[in-house]
């Protein structure tokens, strides 16, 4: 998921219309014999964009509490579900899900992105409570819809006979909304709630070898005509490329394909300053980053607080990035917490202290010394979001079990 130099133009978005935008809040080509025919796209649009992450005034009074406000963006989050298990272990441990998501609850943002990978079952309903939970707490949810490893889901989406199955079943586990936690939780989604957005697959160049134009054509413009039908108010997000000197070029096969005429969201990922000025800023759709971050723990902080800007003063019309990412295995290079166990249970342990201090110091700041209500109260039991029987029903049957 991580990723010379060409530019891609150095045209500016007006001031106005971004301020309306935020306000609105290798195979070869073709791909023979291995993937399938093309088929067309649809326009239409799901709800608006999410305002950027400032903080926003409460009406509470100076003793009320109020949920933690949302002034960090967003963040990669990875569907842990059990620590050692084998692969075919269907477990789900609920401690697992709580503690990363009280973590993006504390550390106040807005938007999480997990993938849901079509290749391995178990993960992809581990992926449901997260998906559920953090919703309910009005803050979205981007669906990676991409295998860990394998061609399973690329090969779906590319098929005429499998797409709309595959969609459909996506959109009946992870677009219904659920119910708000409390009201007031300011979501953009229904009563408040987070809003589900699809994201179709990760880097196609490099994790499944599909070239750009085919990617678009033939793989992204299906896919949300098919979720214009079944699913419209799911946000659907063009795959990003490589966030080093190969992205660019990627990127500007994918615009000179239509991409922004087949998605929602055109998504971009950042891992070298390099590339900030050759990624496009003369495009008419929003732009979400997926992925940003640095390797090394020392350098979290500076990317965060200095490059993050630079993201969106020189790439018109980014109204949301996802730091990558909160919790993996690799020690020191990308990671904010690590898991550990504690007993029966698990605690995380702070790893890369000065960014998870930034970040709290931001939450306090929005807070003006108004009690913040903790997340064990919001979410008691993280099991009511887990998968349903209908859920494994549907999935089971799509992968003929």
């Amino acid at each position: 998921m991580r990723g010379g130099g060409l530019s891609l133009g150095p045209v500016r978005a007006s001031s106005s219309r971004r301020r309306f935008l935020r306000l609105s809040a290798g195979l070869p080509v073709g791909i023979a014999g291995f993937f399938s025919s093309r088929c067309g796209s649809s326009p239409g649009s799901p709800a608006a964009p999410a305002p950027p992450a400032t903080p926003r005034p409460s009406a509470a009074s100076s003793g009320e509490p109020i949920a933690t406000p949302r002034v960090n963006g967003a963040i990669n989050v990875q569907p842990l579900r059990c620590q050692g298990c084998a692969p075919a272990d269907e477990t789900i441990d609920p401690g697992l899900v709580e503690l990363q998501l009280s973590s993006v609850y504390a550390l106040g943002f807005d938007g999480i992105r997990i993938t849901a990978p079509l290749g391995d079952r178990n993960t992809l309903l581990a992926a449901i409570p997260y998906v559920r939970a953090a919703r309910a707490l009005g803050v979205d949810a981007l669906v990676l819809l991409a295998d860990f490893s394998g061609l399973t889901l690329a090969r779906a989406l590319h098929d005429d006979r499998q797409r709309a199955e595959v969609l459909r079943t996506y959109a009946q586990i992870f677009a219904p909304a659920p119910a708000p936690v409390r009201p007031g939780l300011g979501g953009l989604g229904p009563g408040g709630t987070g809003r589900i957005a699809f994201q179709v697959l990760n880097e196609p160049v490099g994790f499944v070898g599909v070239p750009p134009e085919v990617y678009v054509r033939e793989i992204l413009a299906p896919c949300r005509q098919d979720l214009r039908d079944i699913a419209p108010e799911v946000i659907v997000v063009a795959a990003a490329e490589a966030g080093n000197k190969t992205g660019p070029p990627r990127m500007r096969a994918m615009l000179e394909a239509g991409l922004e005429n087949e998605c929602d969201r055109i998504a971009y990922h950042v891992y070298s300053r390099e590339i900030i000025p050759m990624l496009s800023d003369n495009v008419k759709q929003i732009v979400w980053v997926t992925e940003s971050g640095s390797a090394g723990t020392a350098t979290h902080l500076p990317w965060v607080r200095d490059v993050f800007p630079e993201i969106r003063a020189q790439i018109g019309d980014v109204l949301r990035i996802f730091y990558f990412d909160l919790f993996d295995h690799d020690r020191g290079v990308y990671r904010v917490l690590d898991i550990v166990p504690d007993g029966d249970a698990y605690r995380a342990v702070v790893e890369s202290k000065e960014l998870h201090d930034y970040w709290s110091a931001r939450v306090s700041e929005a807070a003006a010394g108004r009690p913040v209500l903790p997340f064990e109260t919001l979410v008691p039991d993280v099991r009511a979001y887990f998968p349903t029987a209908s859920d494994v029903a549907a999935l089971d049957e799509l992968l003929g079990r």
